[in-house]
């Protein structure tokens, strides 16, 4: 429900909805929070804070440590993603390129079957993204491009060279597409989120415990909880590369067929 609530919540509310939580949990709990646990542990102790530095060291240079590590895998994930929409669409475009040496009629049904897949991947397939899945018409399209050229038979060494060339051009194209929708389940684990959010509470509750004056404790609690969503929403938008809203584009597709298909388009 959690990671539902992140992925389907816009990005500019999504930033809004993390810097309003943590901001607000060490105001709320420093004004109604706070006195109730200095009453446990203590309201005239001079020493307090140095109590909670000696106490917590450990734990904010793990949660720390965490943080940093998870931000960077959630990065890598998605920059991995990237790679391989532009690994589908280079290879894309060289079997399209390729095609130009084929006679009549391989030539145009396979290029026209190229088309039609370009269209489905931008159109169809990366809305189905974003909601966390993917359509089985981007398969059959592939499918029925291999079957297309497994049907041309070379009738002289050129074309046996050129054939054998494609077909290897076609495999990388359908190893990088797996690749892509491998991104849809490439995310952080739950039980990481788990301690994510427990560990942002705890650190919420240090921020409360601290004995300063009201308005400097208000001041600085904010500023640290700031930051501490700042880099939670940072987590979670790279978290599901696909499904995020600033997730990955089918931006080499449009380009690709904005400048080499759309004109075999039109002439069609």
């Amino acid at each position: 429900m959690f990671r539902d609530l992140i992925q389907t919540t816009p990005a500019d509310r999504l930033a809004l909805l993390f810097a309003v939580a943590s901001v607000g949990a060490v105001v709320l709990g420093i004004l109604i929070l706070k006195p109730i646990l200095r009453l446990a542990i203590g309201r005239g102790d001079p020493t307090i804070n140095d109590s909670i530095g000696y106490g917590t060291a450990s734990f904010s240079l793990f949660y720390a440590l965490l943080l940093g590590l998870l931000t960077v895998a959630a990065y890598q994930n998605k920059d991995r993603v990237e790679q391989s929409v532009l690994t589908e669409a280079g290879a894309v475009g060289g079997l399209y390129a390729s095609m130009n040496s084929y006679p009549e009629p391989t030539r145009s049904d396979v290029k026209a079957l190229l088309r039609d897949y370009v269209l489905f991947t931008i159109h169809r397939d990366w809305p189905a993204h974003r909601q966390g899945t993917y359509l089985d018409g981007g398969t059959n399209r592939m499918d029925a491009i291999r079957q297309r050229l497994t049907r041309f038979t070379p009738s002289n060494p050129g074309q046996e060279i050129l054939h054998a060339e494609t077909v290897s051009a076609f495999s990388h194209f359908a190893e990088a597409r797996q690749q892509r929708l491998n991104g849809l389940i490439t995310r952080i684990p739950d039980v990481l989120w788990y301690a994510v959010l427990v560990g942002a509470a705890l650190n919420i509750l240090i921020l409360i415990l601290l004995r300063m004056r009201l308005l400097a404790h208000l001041i600085l609690g904010a500023i640290s909880a700031f930051f501490l969503g700042v880099v939670l929403y940072v987590i979670a938008v790279l978290d599901d590369p696909l499904r995020s809203s600033l997730g990955v584009q089918p931006t080499a597709f449009q380009l690709l067929w904005d400048r080499q298909m759309v004109w075999d388009e039109s002439i069609g």
